[in-house]
C-alpha cells in the first residue's frame, strides 16, 4: 500500500502526518511556525520530508493564501496571516528537492477536500464547507474537485457582505457576523457582561450546555444571521449539503441551532421564492486533521 506525506501549515503550527492511500494516519507529529521568512518555512518542511522521502509517493501541503488551479510550480499567493509567503513557488521547490509530485493547496479548500474524501461530505457531488474561525474558510467541492475560481479565491466565504445597500467595511462582511467572536460578543451583551475579550469559545458554549437562557437567545441570533448567509450560498451553488467546520464545530449545541433557526431564515421565501431548497446543515466530522487529509487527497491524485 502506498504511503504520502501530509503537511498543513496553520499560523501556530505546521502539523505533519504519513498517511496510506486508505487514509489511515501512520504516524504524525507537528512544530511551531515560528518563520519570519519563506526560506525559513521552506527549510523546516524539507526537514520534516527528509525522513520518509524513500517511503512516501508524494507530498500535500495545506497552506493559507491563493493557489491557482493548474499551477505546477504551486506557487502561494497573498499568504493569508503568514503574509512571508507571498510569491513562493513552494510546489516547484519541494518537487526538485525530493524529486516527487509535490500537490499544494488552500487550507480552506483542503478542509472541504478532506471531508469530501473521509468525513461529512463523502457521497455528495455538490457539498460546501465553511471553517468558523476569526473569519469564514472553507471551500466547494464539486464531483470530487475543489473549485479554486480563476484566482483561487473561491470559497473564501469571510468576503461576503451582509448590506450591499452600505459601503463595504470590515463590520459589514460575513467574516464579522458569522466569525465565532460575532457569537462571543452576542453573549456577552445579552449577560450584561464587559467587552473586555476574557470570553473564550469554549466559555460560550459551557453556558449553552448548563442551560443559560441569555447564551441560548445569543446563539439563536448568532444562528440566525449564519443562516441567512447559507440561504443566499443555497441560491447559488445549491449544494447537498454545509459542512460546518473550526473550532466551534464540535459543539452539537451549534448544529442544532443552525437547523432550528433556518425556519426564520426562510422567512418571506413565498410564491415563486418558496422553490429554494433547505439549506441542510452537518457538524465537519475530522475536526483538526481534515487539511491534512484534504492535502494527501490531492497528492494521490498526481499518481494517478
Amino acid at each position: 500500500m502506498k504511503e504520502y506525506f501530509g503537511i498543513d501549515v496553520g499560523g501556530t503550527a505546521v502539523k505533519w502526518a504519513v498517511l496510506g492511500e486508505d487514509f489511515s494516519i501512520r504516524e504524525r507529529g507537528s512544530l511551531p511556525t515560528d518563520f519570519a521568512t519563506a526560506d525559513e518555512a521552506v527549510e523546516a518542511l524539507t526537514g520534516l520530508i527528509e525522513p520518509y522521502r524513500d517511503r512516501v509517493s508524494a507530498v500535500g501541503v495545506s497552506a493559507p493564501g491563493g493557489i491557482y488551479e493548474d499551477d505546477a510550480d504551486g506557487t502561494i499567493h497573498r499568504g493569508g496571516a503568514l503574509t512571508y509567503m507571498d510569491g513562493c513557488p513552494l510546489g516547484k521547490l519541494l518537487r526538485e528537492r525530493f524529486d516527487m509530485p509535490v500537490a499544494v493547496n488552500n487550507d480552506g479548500k483542503c478542509c472541504a477536500l478532506g471531508e469530501y474524501a473521509a468525513g461529512a461530505l463523502r457521497g455528495c457531488r455538490t457539498g460546501v464547507v465553511l471553517a468558523i474561525g476569526t473569519g469564514i474558510g472553507g471551500g466547494i467541492v464539486i464531483d470530487g474537485r475543489v473549485l479554486r475560481g480563476a484566482h483561487g479565491f473561491a470559497g473564501e466565504f469571510s468576503f461576503l457582505r451582509n448590506d450591499v445597500t452600505q459601503p463595504a467595511s470590515g463590520d459589514r462582511m460575513f467574516s464579522s457576523t458569522g466569525g465565532w467572536r460575532a457569537l462571543r460578543d452576542l453573549v456577552v451583551a445579552e449577560k450584561d457582561l464587559p467587552a473586555d475579550g476574557t470570553v473564550d469559545g469554549r466559555r460560550v458554549f459551557e453556558w449553552v450546555e448548563a442551560g443559560d437562557e441569555a447564551a441560548k437567545r445569543a446563539l439563536d441570533r448568532y444562528a440566525r444571521t449564519f443562516n441567512a448567509m447559507l440561504v443566499n450560498l443555497q441560491a447559488v451553488l445549491d449544494p447537498e449539503v454545509f459542512v460546518i467546520a473550526g473550532g466551534i464545530s464540535c459543539h452539537p449545541e451549534l448544529i442544532d441551532a443552525l437547523r432550528d433557526q433556518m425556519p426564520a431564515a426562510l422567512e418571506g421565501y413565498e410564491g415563486i421564492l418558496a422553490d429554494i431548497p433547505v439549506p441542510q446543515v452537518k457538524a465537519a466530522e475530522l475536526g483538526n486533521d481534515a487539511n491534512l487529509y484534504g492535502a494527501v487527497q490531492e497528492a494521490m491524485r498526481l499518481c494517478e
